[in-house]
């Protein structure tokens, strides 16, 4: 007797699965890359977005950004959606475009988000490939820097989070060694992006000081050349942030925590740099690494004490010192690109109007070369002159620019949140409405209530639109998932502070500002 046919598999095999879902979007990645679009926005990417985020070599072939990410944007789909939204966010803008830089460059942006997720989520459950885990860690600082030129700021930390848990799981399977120079590249800008974000508050801090150390010792100069700040003045900056959050959190006393900043300023202090390698002998190299010591050495005096005047000695020393050593880069020179964070930390504690007009001058030069407007620095230290010019004869107290940032984190966001639920409900998108919910607790964590109104009442509008369930009508979904969505949405908008604005239709626009040189907003 024969025996009875095996019955088919319920599912294919995990390999065949992962073989037919790696076609398939070898297969999307190729029908883009057909597209007109397409080779408009990543020749815009090559030849005017790749030249300002590297010193020196911008434009040359071996512009890291130009050899890693391009080529590994037409194998990672990802990849390819992150680099069309940036570029596509930014070509709109040069052009009046607003079609591209709002409907296009957010669609891009979401596939590009929704990409991401996927990838964190598969990089749980297996061991993703070199080139899928380099993708990933490109992805999440294209998205950064994408973020920075829609609005000057970075702050959300969900990114960063990601790349944080592709890096630990690199780690663990083989460590950081030479041959993985792209991704060693990726972590070494992204750790530094993590940095930028902590100046505005070390309790935001991702990366560990391990990690710093490791990206450090396997870097090459590609890493000053992207950054600007000398890789030991990054450990030690790193460092005492890290010293800071764990204040911040409780986990060290006043007197350890002040003891860790004392030395870490001895270290800035006695820090040679007259001694210390860079990526060319060009002097001016020497002058950005004096703009960024003295830039840290500020942040640590302000981490110590927010409230000292600012006409303080050793206070006004470090502004002289930063503004001396910007000086001797002229506005023609790519290094200038590199001094948005220097000469913004110098300006918070400018006390005379010619060095605050000097300061306003070289913001407009990068602003010239870069091709890009970014009007985040400029606004807030405008707010703290203007604030400190207010204050009586006899009050000194210094006013920080950390008490104007929570205004302008609220403003983007709100206006971010509207723009993307616009884009969810003409398309039914839950994933990223996923992200929009995580996106406004996140908002919420670090922005004082009076403060997160405005937001709130946008975000409770715009959410009751969701609550009408007609708006799933384009949603294939079954009668439970509705309901979790809507028990979320209640519980988000029931979160808010304020009353929706009832009978408003309107929504505002996302505007177009910012560079991708970072701001610790």
């Amino acid at each position: 007797m024969n025996a009875a046919p095996t019955p088919p598999e319920a599912y294919p095999p995990r390999s065949d699965k992962l073989n037919a879902d790696t076609q398939e979007m070898s297969n999307e990645v190729a029908e883009i890359l057909r597209l007109p679009e397409t080779e408009t926005l990543l020749t815009h990417y090559d030849e005017f977005i790749c030249p300002h985020q590297i010193s020196e070599i911008g434009n040359e072939s071996d512009n890291p950004y130009r050899s890693y990410i391009l080529p590994l944007a037409r194998k990672q789909i990802g990849l390819l959606y992150a680099v069309l939204g940036f570029s596509a966010s930014h070509l709109g803008q040069l052009t009046g475009n607003q079609t591209m830089h709002e409907a296009t460059a957010v669609e891009y942006r979401m596939k590009a988000i929704r990409a991401l997720s996927e990838e964190i989520r598969r990089s749980q459950a297996s061991t993703l490939l070199e080139d899928e885990q380099d993708a990933v860690l490109a992805i999440i600082q294209i998205l950064l820097l994408h973020d920075i030129a829609e609005s000057g700021i970075s702050t959300h930390g969900i990114h960063i989070t990601g790349a944080m848990s592709v890096c630990k799981r690199l780690l663990i399977s083989e460590g950081l060694s030479g041959h993985r120079r792209r991704a060693v590249f990726f972590l070494g800008n992204l750790a530094w992006l993590d940095i930028i974000r902590a100046f505005a508050g070390p309790e935001r801090l991702c990366f560990s000081q391990d990690i710093r150390e490791l990206v450090a010792c396997a870097s090459e100069s590609t890493f000053e050349m992207v950054n600007g700040c000398p890789r030991e003045v990054f450990l030690i900056i790193g460092g005492i942030l890290e010293k800071s959050k764990e204040h911040t959190l409780g986990w060290l006393t006043w007197d350890e925590y002040q003891i860790a900043m004392l030395v870490a300023k001895h270290k800035l202090y006695s820090w040679d740099s007259k001694e210390k390698m860079y990526p060319s002998t060009d002097p001016r190299w020497l002058a950005v690494a004096e703009s960024f010591r003295f830039a840290c050495i500020l942040r640590i005096l302000r981490l110590l004490d927010d409230l000292r005047p600012a006409k303080s000695p050793e206070i006004q020393e470090c502004v002289a010192r930063i503004l001396d050593a910007t000086a001797t880069i002229p506005s023609d020179c790519p290094l200038i690109e590199l001094l948005i964070l220097p000469l913004f930390m110098a300006g918070a504690d400018s006390l005379a109007r010619h060095s605050q007009y000097y300061i306003l001058s070289r913001f407009k030069e990068i602003e010239r070369r870069s091709e890009i407007r970014n009007p985040v620095p400029r606004d807030l230290l405008e707010k703290v002159w203007a604030a400190r010019a207010a204050q009586p004869p006899d009050d000194d107290k210094n006013v920080s620019w950390t008490s104007f940032k929570h205004k302008l984190v609220a403003i983007s966001y709100y206006e971010l949140n509207e723009m993307l639920l616009r884009c969810c409900l003409k398309r039914g998108d839950i994933v990223i409405f996923w992200w929009l919910c995580a996106l406004y607790h996140s908002i919420q964590a670090f922005i004082p209530p009076r403060l997160v109104s405005n937001a709130g009442a946008v975000w409770t509008r715009t959410s009751s639109q969701i609550l009408n369930l007609n708006c799933f009508s384009r949603i294939d979904l079954s009668s439970r998932n509705r309901c979790n969505i809507v028990n979320k949405l209640a519980i988000t908008t029931a979160s808010c502070s304020c009353p929706p604005l009832s009978g408003s239709n309107s929504t505002p626009s996302l505007k177009s500002v910012g560079s991708h040189t970072t701001m610790p907003t």
